[in-house]
């Protein structure tokens, strides 16, 4: 259908809902793809493919001839055509594709009526892969879709929601309007996002954009697109809370990791007693530890544990102490290695 159009006196604006007219204009191809497939099942002097082009004519001309009585019927006082046309004005694309699920349901012969083949997954991909097909033999061309779909819209569309009922006389005043027209096709503004939609949408894209900008939310200085906030808040915000370095010797302070250098500066000396009382508890460990593996050395030369314990058990006793105790040396040397590069750390600040 041609933007502007001349009725009578008047130019008309002619913009629709671009939202509405691709889910239209999908259903349109959908539609066809099946009722091909279902008029031509088990049919073997016909394909799918040999037809289609009359299928679309047909399918084309019953949906304008239904859409276009819709209105007359309705006026008529008959109650169920009053129902359709308000779900026609509200909700077009459902409307559409209740005609078409009446049409494709005319169109089956009687091996698709077998039990089972409505919703096998065969018919399902047959169907897909039509459609698939038309579209690369452009079969019904997009444009002529979207000029089908646009007229059938202009017909249910009694409420004016999903399209623009705009005339007027002069060429000029038109222009002003489809250029200020709510319908008319913006693209999105945020950097990176390729969307366009129909003005009107503009708010409800950008509450969804991944591309927008947006104030952090862990309230950082910095702005985020939104479908990156995720991992920047995960890892390089400012304001992620992390646990002191010290945690697992006893500062138990959780802090925004941009604050890291502050917390440690203002408590280097609570930080050298916690490392200092946790090398004392190691050490003490370690003393526990000799004082356990004599007890088992007298017990094993006084033969206090012959009646429970082996010499091959008493040996592997042993051995897992002396691997205990080496662990703790090894600790302690970490330890008292961290105490003194914190002791140089206090002195070189205190200078």
């Amino acid at each position: 259908m041609n933007t502007v159009q001349e009725d009578g006196y008047c130019s008309r604006c002619d913009l629709c809902d671009t939202e509405v007219i691709q889910s239209m204009t999908d259903l349109l191809l959908r539609g066809l793809a099946t009722a091909s497939v279902d008029s031509t099942t088990g049919d073997i002097f016909k394909s799918a493919s040999s037809v289609a082009v009359a299928v679309k004519t047909e399918l084309e001309n019953y949906l304008l001839v239904r859409t276009e009585a819709l209105v007359p019927e309705s006026v008529g006082g008959d109650e169920d055509h009053s129902d359709q046309l308000m779900k026609a004005s509200t909700r077009p694309t459902e409307f559409l594709s209740d005609l078409i699920d009446d049409f494709v349901a005319s169109k089956r012969n009687v091996l698709s009526h077998v039990s089972g083949f409505l919703s096998s997954e065969s018919r399902l991909n047959k169907i897909i892969d039509f459609m698939q097909k038309m579209e690369t033999e452009n079969v019904w061309a997009l444009d002529a879709r979207k000029a089908t779909a646009e007229t059938i819209l202009e017909s249910i569309d009694m409420k004016c929601i999903f399209h623009c009922p705009e005339r007027f006389v002069e060429q000029d005043k038109l222009a002003d309007h489809r250029s200020q027209c709510k319908f008319r096709v913006v693209n999105c503004k945020n950097d990176g996002c390729s969307a366009s939609f129909s003005a009107i949408h503009t708010e409800e894209h950008d509450s969804i954009c991944p591309f927008k900008a947006l104030p952090c939310e862990q309230l950082c200085e910095q702005h985020v697109i939104r479908c990156e906030m995720d991992k920047h808040c995960a890892t390089v915000c400012p304001m992620k809370l992390i646990n002191c370095p010290f945690y697992h010797v006893g500062c138990e302070t959780v802090f925004p990791q941009g604050n890291l250098d502050s917390h440690c500066s203002k408590l280097l000396q609570t930080h050298l007693l916690y490392v200092l009382q946790a090398s004392t508890r190691h050490n003490a460990t370690v003393n526990d530890m000799n004082q356990r593996l004599q007890l088992v050395e007298k017990a094993q030369s006084l033969n206090e544990m012959s009646g429970t314990l082996d010499v091959r058990s008493l040996t592997l006793i042993i051995k897992e102490q002396e691997a205990k105790i080496k662990k703790l040396e090894r600790d302690i040397k970490t330890q008292e290695a961290k105490v003194k590069k914190l002791e140089n750390e206090f002195r070189s600040r205190n200078a």
